[in-house]
């Protein structure tokens, strides 16, 4: 039977249109991804100097409107470390651009030694972190700012900031020593294998910068992960645990990405591992578009403030956090699908040469930038 016409030339322009909406997009979105995997400076330069705009501008928990004073104060501080981190990192693999950034990662740093930045800590810990460095307690957060601080000597082995981040080193190692199984409680009761990896990367890597052999330390927490707080199947990481060891919420991705960039700064062996967990086991792509399920097979659960808006199992911290993993592990086509997605949701707008990703705010465009430009191996 003849086909007739009308229904041919219907039949062609809805063809058109499908193909259209499936691969228009994804050539427009991200369309930057290349360049950023290839270290291009002027890209980097983009996002970095929103960054370093916001960093003088001077962040603070009022900035943030969670309806939460606790998580108010920690995205202020997390806009700081990651601030820190994703400058340094810049700066790092194009040294030209150091003098362009240096106010901006002083102006980070010098909050994070600064209790004051740390009330929302204060109020659960009854004591500020910076004045409880000798009382050997919680404050588990504090392998953040460790990280942060350890990234700018490397910049500038002569910062001012350099005798405080030997303190707090120091201080964690002894929290870490103390338990049977290293953990630091973040707040009371509270404790979380994702910032215990910011610790043990934050020991590895001061041990790297004055000499001191922290490998003990570092392989002792690595069984520890794998034997406790790794699922065996799927390679996610617990979310949470409780002051024993014995985890308390399932395994999710937004946790295991995030400490796989922390691993990487101590074991990277470890850090692989947890790297190939989300990109093979965690990993969806979609017309193009790639996204990390927050949840390991036969688990599931909703979103929260770790994860942001889980959908369809997405979450989208475990996939802004993964941009890093594929990087380090060289997975150029796995990069590019999640920048996509980042692009896609975080709306990124430029000016005056300048890029901002208007969902993200400050907290978001400084760990996109830090993702983004994660050091390889």
């Amino acid at each position: 039977m003849r086909i007739p016409a009308g229904v041919r030339r219907a039949a062609l322009s809805l063809t058109c249109l499908l193909v259209g909406a499936t691969l228009v997009p994804r050539h427009v979105v991200g369309r930057d991804a290349a360049a950023w995997f290839a270290d291009d400076r002027d890209t980097a330069q983009g996002l970095a100097d929103a960054v370093a705009d916001a960093a003088l501008a001077h962040v603070t928990a009022a900035s943030f409107h969670t309806g939460n004073a606790r998580f108010d104060g920690e995205w202020a501080m997390g806009t700081q470390q990651m601030t820190v981190l994703g400058l340094t990192q810049v700066a790092l693999a194009h040294p030209e651009l150091r003098a362009r950034y240096s106010s901006a990662i002083d102006a980070a740093a010098g909050r994070l030694v600064d209790d004051a930045t740390f009330a929302f800590a204060t109020a659960a810990w009854g004591q500020g972190p910076w004045a409880s460095l000798d009382a050997d307690r919680g404050h588990g957060y504090l392998g953040y700012v460790a990280l942060a601080l350890g990234s700018l000597r490397e910049l500038d082995p002569d910062t001012v900031h350099a005798a405080a981040h030997d303190r707090l080193v120091d201080a964690l190692v002894r929290r870490v020593e103390a338990h049977p199984l290293g953990i630091v409680q973040t707040y009371p009761g509270e404790a979380y294998p994702c910032d215990l990896a910011a610790i043990v990367g934050a020991i590895a890597q001061h041990g790297r910068i004055t000499g001191v052999d922290r490998s003990a330390l570092v392989a002792r927490m690595a069984s520890i992960y794998r034997a406790r707080w790794i699922d065996p199947d799927s390679g996610y990481l617990v979310q949470s645990l409780r002051p024993d060891g014995s985890p308390l919420d399932a395994p999710r991705a937004s946790g295991t990405a995030l400490a796989g960039y922390f691993w990487s700064f101590a074991d990277r062996d470890l850090a692989d591992e947890l790297d190939a967990a989300v990109l093979e086991v965690g990993a969806t792509s979609l017309f193009g578009f790639g996204g990390i399920r927050e949840y390991a097979p036969r688990h599931a659960g909703h979103g929260d403030i770790d994860s942001g808006p889980v959908v369809l199992g997405v979450s989208v911290s475990g996939t802004g956090f993964s941009i890093a993993a594929a990087r380090r592990r060289g997975d150029a086509d796995r990069f590019v699908e999640l920048v996509r997605t980042a692009a896609l949701f975080g709306i990124p707008v430029d000016h005056d040469g300048k890029r901002r990703f208007v969902t993200g705010g400050p907290l978001g465009n400084a760990i996109l930038l830090t993702m983004l430009t994660a050091r390889r191996p």
